[in-house]
């Protein structure tokens, strides 16, 4: 709602109930305009509520790898969190709740780069105070290092949150005070030696370590060590403007910070933390043979454990061909790979639905290809895809339009063509090594040849790239719709008769016998061919057997439950399809 009025009414009106002294009037006025702004503000602060009937990312790829973003504090959202002195108020009221419900991994946009951390005026400080030349020479290889309240903050919050942090980042040309660099912590200072920048560095790191362990002893899964060492296009290391190599006289310094931060990750306990070489434009095949270059000694010193592929994209950059080319590259020398600030830019604050469209099938690509080559799933690297920034609004993309979800956390066309990729790649990866497993003289020819040509096609459409003028989600989908139908159609070879039996529901009989020792049968169907779950739960609702778990075609089954493995009692079996379940109970006597 919005209320206007003009100069003159006010005027008018104010002048009135002054001339005759009217409070009345006057305190009407201020409880009515104060009413409205009160409904206007909680309208802004409602306008950002998440959409809670859509897949969590998090669950859709829990066998791929895990979901993250970069994000400040701020963006969390949260009025029982830390307060920081000094600190603008939040930007999203429900940042942390957009956050919660899709992702299971964070990392800090900001606050724990170098300029962040080394706290350089108290540094200078300590040094210029130091009355011994002792002082002033230990002084100078040991920075002080404080976190920043925010990051603070963010660590606290992923903590509560069982969250894994992602470190970002400890060696960087940009964003590291010219200061740490010379004597005293000046910028008029001596630039130090190597000798002493290595004594500088082990500290720095250390404390970074140190500091992490004592109060969130565990908590970061990775470190991007060093950041952003080779230049664009070329693939050399980056020279004059990166004080690191100036100082060091060559790119020794990298080799150097992955040992000495290996070093302090196994010092303090801190084995889980696994070590990255993080950079840009890693699809640009100059850059990508530069990263293998510094990237194979430390791996074959076995310090370095992962490489982190920013991937801040547009609607044409890169090919899936491109994105390929570079991960095969990077597979030699790394033991996983993680996408580490994804976003993908329309160039436009305000794009069209044919843009927007554009822009979910350059997502869907994308993730196409880090599915097909995730971690968990054992067919590849890619353990882990985080998202640069919150939405549309709070990201390192402005004004572009870059998120899956708008500044008002409304998911958007990439969001849903995201989610597509991840559920029906692997349901189609599932179907496929199903249909593989058949066999020719079970079926007639006629219903035979029809399978194998929409298997065929499945296994090209599973394998193809895909770019942003074709929906990889929508292919997806079609080719494993389309096979089921091939599987469901095939009939017998000896009577012709459907191999899905015609059923109307699903059905999950009583088990026989019942009271059972150690041994019953239970019978089950299903009226389409689908993924299915048989288990087996205890009085507290704990797993306690997995009867069968896969995919089956439509039909008729008697399964044996074995129950020698536990105690008697009283015991559930649960039939899960993708839209039934049914539990019945069953007794175990000995």
């Amino acid at each position: 709602m919005i209320i206007i009025f003009s100069n003159n009414f006010i005027n008018k009106k104010i002048m009135r109930m002054f001339c005759f002294n009217n409070v009345k009037k006057i305190s009407i006025l201020f409880i009515f305009l104060f009413q409205f702004l009160f409904l206007y503000n909680q309208s802004i602060a409602q306008s950002d509520t998440i959409e809670t009937n859509v897949p969590p990312l998090k669950d859709v790829f829990v066998n791929d790898f895990s979901i993250g973003c970069l994000l400040s504090y701020r963006h969390i959202g949260f009025s029982t969190d830390e307060i920081i002195p000094g600190q603008s108020p939040v930007v999203s009221q429900n940042g942390g709740n957009l956050i919660k419900y899709h992702m299971n991994c964070m990392s800090p946009g900001n606050n724990m780069k170098p300029q962040y951390t080394l706290d350089i005026n108290s540094s200078a400080a300590a040094y210029k105070s130091a009355t011994t030349q002792d002082a002033k020479d230990s002084i100078d290889v040991h920075p002080i290092v404080k976190f920043p309240p925010d990051l603070i903050a963010q660590l606290n919050w992923a903590k509560r949150q069982n969250f894994g942090f992602r470190g970002h980042t400890l060696v960087w040309h940009s964003q590291t005070p010219v200061e740490f660099f010379r004597s005293g912590y000046t910028s008029t200072g001596q630039r130090l030696s190597k000798e002493k920048m290595i004594q500088r560095m082990d500290n720095y790191i250390k404390e970074i370590i140190r500091l992490i362990h004592e109060s969130w002893p565990n908590l970061l899964i990775a470190m991007d060590v060093v950041n952003e060492a080779i230049n664009d296009n070329t693939g050399t290391d980056r020279t004059t403007d990166s004080e690191w190599y100036i100082t060091f006289g060559d790119n020794s310094y990298i080799m150097k910070a992955f040992e000495i931060t290996r070093k302090y990750t196994i010092q303090y306990g801190e084995t889980q933390m696994k070590l990255y070489y993080n950079d840009y434009n890693t699809h640009n095949p100059n850059k990508a043979d530069g990263i293998v270059r510094i990237c194979k000694p430390i791996y074959q010193a076995g310090l370095l454990d992962g490489i982190g592929m920013q991937e801040h994209d547009d609607i044409s950059y890169p090919t899936a061909e491109a994105w390929i080319a570079s991960y095969n590259k990077f597979d030699s020398v790394c033991k996983e790979m993680s996408v580490t600030e994804l976003d993908v830019t329309t160039g436009s604050a305000n794009p069209s639905s044919q843009l927007l469209n554009t822009q979910a099938n350059q997502y869907a690509m994308l993730f196409k290809c880090f599915v097909e080559r995730s971690y968990k799933s054992g067919r590849g690297k890619i353990i882990n895809v985080s998202k640069d920034g919150l939405n549309d609004q709070y990201t390192f993309k402005t004004n572009q339009s870059s998120s899956l979800w708008t500044s008002l956390n409304k998911c958007k066309p990439a969001f849903y063509a995201v989610v597509d990729v991840g559920i029906y790649f692997n349901k189609l990866d599932s179907l496929i090594n199903y249909a593989k497993k058949l066999e020719e003289k079970d079926y007639t020819r006629s219903s035979w040849s029809l399978f194998q040509s929409v298997l065929s096609n499945s296994i090209n459409i599973k394998q193809k790239n895909y770019s942003s003028s074709v929906s990889a989600s929508s292919s997806l989908k079609d080719a494993y719709e389309n096979l089921l139908n091939a599987i469901n159609n095939l009939t017998k070879a000896t009577n012709n008769i459907k191999n899905n039996i015609e059923l109307s529901e699903y059905s999950l009989s009583q088990n026989y016998p019942n009271p059972f020792n150690p041994s019953t049968k239970i019978e089950y169907s299903i009226p389409k061919s689908t993924n299915i779950s048989l288990k087996v739960y205890n009085t507290l609702g704990e797993e306690v057997a997995v009867i069968f778990n896969g995919f089956r075609v439509a039909g008729k089954y008697t399964v044996n439950f074995d129950g020698s493995n536990l105690p008697s009692g009283v015991y559930y079996y649960r039939l899960i399809t993708d839209d039934y379940n049914i539990t019945r109970k069953f007794v175990l006597l000995k």
